[in-house]
C-alpha cells in the first residue's frame, strides 16, 4: 500500500508538472551551419535552464527571408506564432500586417513596468520603431552599427596617410587607389559598387545633403527631383569612373573582393569584421561629410514580434524570452560569441569581450558628428530595389540621367537625421 501511495504521488506530481509548462514557439533565422548561428542557437536554448517552467520550441529557418515566408503561410491560415525573430526583413509585410490585425503585441506596457526591462532597451530601437502613439512591437537584440572599413596596407601603397573625412578626400582616394591598380596591372579597385553598397552611398550623401539644405528638401520626404538628389547623383557618377559596377552582387561577393585586396574598401556593419580575414590590416571609418564630422547608420532592424495569441500566460513567457535576450549577461555572450553589437545600451565595449577591431570600430561610429538610419530603414522595400536596379544602369551609362528620373518620379525616401 505504501509502495502504491508513493507511485501514486509521483505520477500525479509529474502530471502536475507537466501541465504547468508553458511552451512556446519562437521562428528564427539562425539555422544555417555558421558558427554566429550555431552561437545564437545555443544562446536560445539556455533560455530553459533559467525557465524550467517555460518549453521554448525553436523552429530554425536557414535566413530571415525563409521566416518571413514561413510567418506568412501561417499568418494565412489564422496561426500566430508567439515569437518571430525577422532579422531585419519583413518591415512592410508581416511587421506591418500582423500589427494592422491585432496580431503583435505592444511591448511598451510591459517595459513601463519593469525597470530592469527598460534598461536594457536601446534609445536606438525607441527611435526606430516607437509609434505616434507610443506604442513599440518590435525589439531587437543587437543594433547597427554602420560605416565602412578599408584595407590599411592598400591606403598606405597609394599614398593615403589617413581615411577621408569629406567627399573631395573620398574621390582623391578613389583616383589613387585606381592609380595604384593601375600601376601594378592588377584588378584592385577603390571600390566595388553593388548595391549595398549604393544604398549606403546615396543614404549618407542625400542626409549630408539635407542637413545642409533642409529648407529646400522639406521636413519629411526627399524625391529624386530635388536638387539635393541629383547632387548625389552627380558624386555617385564621379565615384563610378574609378570603381567597378557589380549589379547581382551579394554582399560575400564582395566582402570576398576585400578579402583578396581587390578593393580597398569595404561598406558594412562593424558585425562583418567576423567575416573579413583576420590577417588583413584593416580599420573603420566614418562616411564622409562636407564639413568633415563624419555620418554612420545606427539604428535597430525589425527584431522580435510577439505573437497576439489571446493567451496570457504563453504572452507572458515570451515577454520573459524577450528580458532574457536584452539582458546583460545574454547581450555580453551575443557580443563574444556572435561579434555582433548588442543593443543593450549597459555593455561596454573592452578589450575582455571583444577584439581591437570591434573596439575601435565602436569608437568610431560613437565620435561621429551625424547618425543616420540604415536604408532598409529608409527605404520602402519595393522603392529601394526599383532604386538600386536603376541607378546601376545609369552609373553605366546604359540610360540617361532624364531616363533614371523618368523611371524614379515616384519614388520617394524618408529624411531621418537622428542628431
Amino acid at each position: 500500500m505504501l509502495i502504491l501511495v508513493c507511485v501514486l504521488c509521483v505520477l500525479s506530481g509529474c502530471g502536475k508538472t507537466q501541465k504547468d509548462t508553458i511552451e512556446i514557439t519562437l521562428i528564427h533565422g539562425w539555422g544555417s551551419t555558421g558558427e554566429d548561428h550555431v552561437a545564437m542557437r545555443q544562446i536560445y536554448k539556455d533560455f530553459e535552464e533559467e525557465h524550467p517552467w517555460i518549453h521554448l520550441n525553436l523552429i530554425s529557418m536557414p535566413s530571415s527571408t525563409d521566416v518571413v515566408d514561413k510567418v506568412e503561410d501561417l499568418l494565412n491560415v489564422g496561426e500566430v506564432p508567439d515569437i518571430v525573430f525577422t532579422g531585419g526583413e519583413g518591415r512592410e509585410s508581416i511587421y506591418s500586417f500582423m500589427i494592422q490585425k491585432g496580431y503583435a503585441v505592444d511591448l511598451m506596457p510591459y517595459i513601463k513596468e519593469d525597470d530592469d526591462f527598460a534598461r536594457n532597451v536601446s534609445p536606438a530601437i525607441l527611435q526606430s520603431w516607437e509609434t505616434e502613439e507610443g506604442e513599440l512591437y518590435t525589439v531587437s537584440d543587437v543594433v547597427l552599427m554602420s560605416g565602412y572599413w578599408y584595407n590599411q596596407q592598400i591606403f598606405d601603397d597609394a599614398g593615403i596617410e589617413t581615411a577621408p573625412t569629406t567627399w573631395d578626400e573620398w574621390f582623391e582616394m578613389c583616383r589613387k587607389v585606381g592609380e595604384l591598380g593601375k600601376e601594378r596591372d592588377t584588378t584592385l579597385v577603390p571600390i566595388v559598387l553593388d548595391r549595398e553598397h549604393i544604398s549606403y552611398l546615396t543614404a549618407a550623401l542625400l542626409v549630408d545633403e539635407g542637413a545642409q539644405e533642409a529648407t529646400k528638401i522639406g521636413n519629411d520626404e526627399i524625391n529624386v527631383n530635388t536638387k539635393a538628389f541629383k547632387n548625389v547623383l552627380e558624386k555617385l557618377k564621379k565615384m563610378s569612373a574609378y570603381a567597378r559596377l557589380e549589379e547581382e552582387y551579394h554582399y560575400l561577393d564582395t566582402l570576398s573582393d576585400f578579402n583578396k585586396g581587390e578593393s580597398a574598401v569595404y561598406i558594412n556593419g562593424v558585425w562583418a569584421n567576423t567575416m573579413i580575414d583576420e590577417n588583413l590590416p584593416v580599420a573603420y571609418a566614418a562616411f564622409p561629410t562636407e564639413d568633415g564630422d563624419g555620418i554612420v547608420a545606427k539604428s535597430a532592424c525589425v527584431g522580435y514580434i510577439l505573437g497576439n495569441t489571446k493567451d496570457e500566460k504563453r504572452i507572458a513567457a515570451s515577454v520573459e524570452f524577450l528580458k532574457y535576450m536584452l539582458s546583460d549577461r545574454v547581450a555580453e555572450r551575443i557580443l563574444t560569441s556572435t561579434g555582433q553589437i548588442p543593443s543593450n545600451p549597459n555593455i561596454e565595449i573592452t578589450s575582455q569581450n571583444s577584439s581591437e577591431r570591434i573596439k575601435q570600430a565602436v569608437v568610431c561610429v560613437e565620435k561621429a558628428g551625424m547618425i543616420m538610419e540604415i536604408p532598409e530603414n529608409l527605404w520602402n522595400l519595393c522603392s529601394k530595389e526599383k532604386y538600386e536596379k536603376n541607378v546601376i544602369l545609369y552609373l553605366k551609362g546604359d540610360i540617361s540621367e532624364m531616363e533614371f528620373l523618368k523611371r524614379m518620379s515616384e519614388i520617394t525616401m524618408k529624411k531621418q537625421v537622428l542628431e
